[in-house]
C-alpha cells in the first residue's frame, strides 16, 4: 500500500477499475459457481463477493470512528471531494447493467440518451475546473 494518503488513494481507484472490469467481463453464472477463498464461508462467488463488500463497510466504520474520536475532520475541499466521489460513484453504478444500445437511447421519450447524461457531467466537471484555474490565474494564483 502507498506511503501517503493521495497514493492511497490513487492506488484504491485504480484497484476499482481493474475489479469493474475483471468482474463485468465474467461469463454468466460465475457469481453461482463454488468458490476456494476462505472469505466465501464454503459457498460461492456471490458470497465471496459480497463478503468484501461487507468486510469493507466494517472497515469505513472503523475509520469514521476513529477520525471522530480523533477529531480528525476534513477542510471544506476534502470534504466536498469526498461527497463528489461518492456521487460519482452513484452515477457510474446507474450506468452498470446497460448494454451499448441502451446507453444510446433516451431516458425518456424525446429526453437525453444515457450517453449524452455521462457526456454532460463530464463536460460540466471539466468546465467547471476550468473556470477555478482561469479564476485563481486571474486572481494571480492566489486561492
Amino acid at each position: 500500500m502507498a506511503a501517503t494518503v493521495r497514493e492511497a488513494i490513487r492506488e484504491l481507484l485504480e484497484s476499482t477499475l481493474q475489479t469493474v472490469d475483471a468482474l463485468l467481463a465474467a461469463p454468466e453464472g460465475e457469481l453461482a459457481m463454488p468458490s476456494s477463498h476462505v472469505c466465501a464461508l464454503g459457498r460461492d462467488a456471490w458470497t465471496l463477493i459480497t463478503n468484501d463488500i461487507d468486510h469493507e463497510k466494517v472497515h469505513v466504520g472503523q475509520v469514521a470512528q476513529a477520525r471522530y474520536e480523533a477529531a480528525i475532520t476534513p477542510s471544506p475541499m476534502e470534504r466536498l471531494v469526498a461527497e463528489w466521489l461518492e456521487e460519482r460513484a452513484r452515477f457510474i453504478g446507474s450506468l452498470i447493467g446497460l448494454t451499448d444500445e441502451q446507453f444510446n437511447s433516451e431516458t425518456e421519450p424525446g429526453g437525453w440518451t444515457y450517453r449524452v447524461a455521462a457526456k454532460h457531467v463530464l463536460a460540466l466537471e471539466l468546465d467547471s475546473l476550468k473556470t477555478i484555474h482561469a479564476d485563481r490565474e486571474a486572481r494571480g494564483g492566489q486561492a
